[in-house]
């Protein structure tokens, strides 16, 4: 077999007898998430969860929110009646709770299992992709608590639900591109993604390509648009029943409504604003305790993780398969997510950090660990001291969200 043939076709695998160690750390990571997400969260219901509402709705033969509790007010209505406009996946998602357990299910509860079996999926992407095993574990507790990840799993709203749905579905789709790269899981894990979190959609590309990578041929492009064709006119069916337009979601219609954007939902004009939003946004100062402050616009993504600034450095992992290639699509994934963010009205509001940037958070994952895996000449002490500074960061963003905020 020629060698161009052999490099396209063979999947990436972690180191040799890796696999149980994987597994075992996966596991770990799984179970320690699931203490800390527990006991950082104060164990108040989650009211805001539209998403269970609508997959009551859902159950009760509805498309639209009967009698909605006077706290839930962001909906799209036509013909008087409220429907709600986020994406639907996570009331798909929902459906068996909600059969079971009906409104008395605490999103909170169930954000907390998602976010983390996310953190276990991590670490075997990690593993797959052949990190040295010290790598994966710190780019782990990176993800796990060192992001906004860790303040969205423990708080649990509809919105966070959805963020944490789409990087199941993203993480899923990276297992998948690094081991078989099945196309048609492939295309229903980008179709969930985006089912999940819209934005999502735009790093989904990054599959198509490992999947024709490893398969080019007609029948991969087939398979990898199929389920996400099949959504398409699921979703369309979806509005048209609502809206009359099986390409109105109600998204735009409800944002004019609701918050009136001054130059609509999408504009260069704030690009300025965002730059500030994403990169350079930092903790107010005031002269009492706790002397440092968030306000509700949140911190940016640099001041939540600087272990992000080390995707700036040199080379790539000489020990994971196609490194080079892997991290830069990675990038890709980012840079195509957060682009539409840059050019958006809003922040995401009420939040720790900028919750937007969880869309992409797998691809980011990613790439920091294969940017930053120990090779000969590297200062191999920077990765881990930054992960616990953005580890220390965010231990302080959900303490302070839950004692000091209104």
């Amino acid at each position: 077999m020629h060698r161009a043939t052999m490099a396209r076709t063979m999947p990436v695998r972690e180191e040799p007898g890796g696999h149980g160690r994987t597994l075992i750390d996966a596991l770990c990571a799984t179970i320690l998430a699931v203490g800390v997400y527990w006991l950082a969260n104060d164990g108040s219901f989650m009211f805001f969860n539209y998403h269970l509402h609508l997959a009551v709705s859902f159950l009760e033969g509805r498309l639209h929110i009967a009698n909605p509790p006077s706290w839930l007010t962001e909906f799209a209505f036509a013909n008087g009646k409220p429907y709600v406009y986020f994406d639907p996946f996570p009331a798909v998602f929902l459906l068996p709770f909600a059969s079971a357990w009906g409104l008395d299910v605490n999103l909170a509860r169930v954000s907390i299992g998602v976010g983390s079996v996310n953190v276990g999926l991590i670490r075997l992407v990690l593993g797959q992709l052949g990190v040295a095993r010290s790598t994966a574990n710190w780019a782990t507790l990176l993800f796990g608590v060192g992001t906004v990840h860790f303040y969205a799993a423990q708080y649990g709203n509809t919105w966070m639900l959805g963020h944490l749905l789409a990087i199941a579905a993203l993480t899923l789709a990276w297992l998948e591109a690094t081991r078989d790269a099945n196309p048609f899981l492939l295309g229903l894990f980008c179709a969930l993604a985006g089912t999940s979190r819209g934005p999502a959609l735009l790093g989904t590309p990054v599959f198509l390509f490992l999947a024709l990578r490893r398969r080019p041929r007609f029948s991969t492009l087939f398979e990898f648009g199929l389920p996400l064709a099949l959504t398409a006119i699921a979703l369309g069916f979806y509005n048209h029943a609502r809206f009359g337009d099986p390409l109105d979601n109600g998204y735009l219609h409800a944002n004019q409504a609701l918050l009136n954007p001054e130059h609509g939902s999408f504009s260069w004009r704030y690009l300025g604003k965002n730059l500030y939003q994403y990169f350079g946004l930092l903790p107010g100062l005031q002269a009492t305790w706790p002397y440092l402050t968030v306000d509700d616009h949140g911190l940016s993504l640099l001041a939540t993780t600087p272990a992000v600034l080390l995707l700036l450095r040199p080379g790539w992992s000489d020990r994971a398969r196609d490194a080079r290639l892997l991290g830069w699509l990675a990038i890709a994934g980012c840079v195509a997510v957060q682009g539409v963010y840059m050019i958006y009205f809003w922040d995401g509001w009420r939040q720790f950090g900028s919750r937007y940037t969880l869309d992409y958070a797998p691809f980011l994952i990613v790439a920091l660990a294969l940017r930053n895996d120990p090779r000969a000449g590297s200062r191999r002490w920077l990765f881990p001291a930054l992960v616990l500074v953005s580890v220390a960061v965010n231990v302080w963003g959900v303490w302070f969200w839950h004692t000091q905020r209104p």
